[in-house]
This record gives C-alpha cells, sequence and structure tokens, in this order.
C-alpha cells in the first residue's frame, strides 16, 4: 500500500470533523448580532452548505458500507430519516432571507437537530461500524474523493 494510501484520514476521522464544524458554527451562531443580516446570512449559508455535501456522503458512501456491517437496520433507517428532516430545514432556510422572523429559529432548530444526529452516530454507528468494518481508510478516501466533487459543481 502506498504511503499517501495508508495516511489518508479514516471516514470516521472525516464526519466527525464536519460535526465538530457545525458544533462551532452553532456556537458562534449563538453569540453573533444576528441584526448583522449579512454575517448571519454568511453562516447560514456556509453550514447549509456543509451540511448538504455531510448528508450526501454519508448517504451515498459511508451508510451502504457500513450497514450490512453494523446489522442495525432500526439505526441506520434513523439516521436517514433524520436527514430527511434536515434536508426540509435546510431547504426552508434557503427560500428565506436572514431578515426573516423565522429565519435564526429555523438555524437554530436545524444545528440543535444535527448535533443530537452527530451524538448519536459519535455514540452509535462510529463505534459499532468502527469495530466491524475494516476499511474506513479506504472509506474516508472515497468520501474525500466524493466530497471534492460536490464540492466542485456549480
Amino acid at each position: 500500500m502506498n504511503k499517501a494510501r495508508s495516511k489518508a484520514p479514516s471516514a470516521i476521522e472525516l464526519l466527525k470533523k464536519d460535526h465538530d464544524y457545525v458544533r462551532q458554527a452553532y456556537r458562534r451562531f449563538e453569540k453573533m448580532n444576528h441584526a448583522d443580516r449579512a454575517a448571519l446570512g454568511a453562516l447560514v449559508s456556509e453550514v447549509c452548505a456543509l451540511l448538504e455535501v455531510h448528508a450526501a456522503l454519508e448517504e451515498e458512501i459511508f451508510f451502504p458500507a457500513v450497514r450490512e456491517a453494523l446489522d442495525e437496520e432500526d439505526l441506520m433507517h434513523e439516521a436517514e430519516i433524520e436527514h430527511e428532516f434536515a434536508k426540509t430545514l435546510i431547504g426552508r432556510l434557503e427560500a428565506m432571507k436572514p431578515a426573516d422572523a423565522r429565519y435564526a429559529p429555523t438555524f437554530t432548530v436545524l444545528c440543535e437537530y444535527f448535533i443530537h444526529h452527530a451524538k448519536e452516530e459519535e455514540t452509535q454507528i462510529f463505534p459499532k461500524a468502527q469495530r466491524r468494518y475494516a476499511g474506513m481508510r479506504e472509506l474516508g478516501r472515497k468520501l474525500i474523493e466524493r466530497q471534492t466533487a460536490l464540492e466542485e459543481r456549480p
């Protein structure tokens, strides 16, 4: 195995990095002046874009790869349903303007929901996947490739 491939981060490391980013962004959101509509809109757009890519990576690559190894259909279905709800909230935010009275509360619900979802993944799915799925670094490489493709699209 070449050195570049062996040093690739695991899929779990990459996904946790996104989880941490959203937690940090939410803390910034809680402290920021919501009357600064430009800053508010920029933060919300940035987080929503990351969440859209994150969800695609999990749905297209991570979940299918670990699903069989986990043998936890209910847990996997729950994660997919949580993604559907997050996408609904993202769609609502994209249709709103930062001046909308429901904009900040909708983002709050999205972040709190995502943080709950991330905690479940980190305490239930990831530990089992780490133990039962041997190809986490290769899966990480696939996530990076797909992430690059998703971020490059217009």
